[in-house]
């Protein structure tokens, strides 16, 4: 019998400029791909379009033996084959499927979402919000959000959609003082049947509030703390805006609050513009002040978002 292992995926310090990216196809010279540790060098994250590359679910049968799914071959087969070129390029070649060769949409039971959010101790992300914040405001945002805790104590960020279905979840881990490690696990994957939705979405049921999207989950949270009147969704990095997780805000206004750098802010100004064609009226919100990034790095902004000057307001 096989049982799925939960793998978490830790960045390489050491990026490798000679590799051509999986998801781009272009030359890693700008370093701008970043592979994780443990793993062929054809799993990682692109900082230039925004994607990650995961690597397989892994299975370990009774006797501790380690498989994976062959999606080729349909059975499972050693992980050490994972390492063989040729398994590595059957491997690449599937990732250029798009979600809808699946035909077959999962959702995750909710009983995984009310589990995660009665275990205890919490994580620490949640530990530290009660200490910056007033607790029955965290309280309220965690139920809201259905903010979990992972058995590791991670962060459980949940994305249910607005029929209020579990379509799948990211798990962050924070230190004591809030801030994000390197490392973070995917327990769903699109190859399994479970795709993105904006995280926040189900809070668009029968919404009457101003909407508002920015990156990151926890900004989303954050900035629900300050700003209550607001909806705040996240659609999930730089490149996250896709037209499968926008088009449940056909026919409205939103408001969009990209990271502070000039590439966030010219992809989401691009999105701005494509998303018309979804009936999607779109603003976007620009904190740069007409600082270039070099301008942006030299007052230590550059990349930052709306939840750290919140943050950094309330210390």
């Amino acid at each position: 019998m096989y049982h799925k292992i939960e793998q978490h995926l830790v960045f390489n310090k050491k990026r490798n400029r000679n590799l051509v990216t999986p998801c781009c196809h272009k030359s890693n010279k700008n370093l701008k791909f970043v592979t994780y540790k443990n793993y062929p060098e054809i799993y990682g994250y692109c900082h230039s379009c925004g994607k990650a590359t995961l690597p397989p679910t892994i299975y370990k049968d009774d006797f501790g033996n380690e498989y994976y799914w062959n999606v080729i071959h349909k059975k499972f087969e050693s992980v050490l084959q994972l390492y063989d070129k040729a398994v590595l390029q059957n491997i690449k070649s599937t990732k250029k499927c798009n979600t809808i060769c699946h035909t077959t949409i999962k959702y995750v039971d909710f009983q995984e979402v009310e589990k995660s959010i009665r275990l205890f101790p919490e994580n620490n992300l949640l530990t530290h919000l009660r200490s910056m914040y007033c607790n029955t405001k965290v309280e309220g945002i965690k139920k809201m959000y259905y903010i979990g805790t992972s058995k590791k104590g991670g962060t459980v960020f949940w994305n249910i959609n607005k029929d209020g279905k579990v379509q799948k979840s990211k798990i962050f881990y924070h230190q004591k003082n809030g801030k994000r490690k390197e490392y973070f696990s995917v327990p769903y994957q699109n190859k399994d049947g479970y795709f993105d939705c904006l995280f926040g979405e189900h809070l668009l049921f029968k919404n009457k509030k101003p909407i508002v999207l920015v990156e990151g989950e926890k900004t989303a949270v954050v900035c629900a703390l300050h700003f209550p009147n607001f909806n705040w969704l996240s659609y999930g990095g730089i490149n996250g805006m896709t037209n499968d997780k926008m088009k449940v805000l056909s026919g409205e206004n939103v408001l969009i609050v990209p990271d502070l750098s000039e590439k966030a802010v010219g992809i989401a100004s691009k999105r701005a513009e494509e998303l018309k064609g979804l009936n999607i009226s779109a603003k976007i919100w620009d904190m740069r002040s007409g600082l270039s990034d070099k301008e942006l790095n030299e007052k230590g902004y550059f990349n930052c978002d709306l939840e750290d000057f919140l943050r950094h307001k309330s210390l």
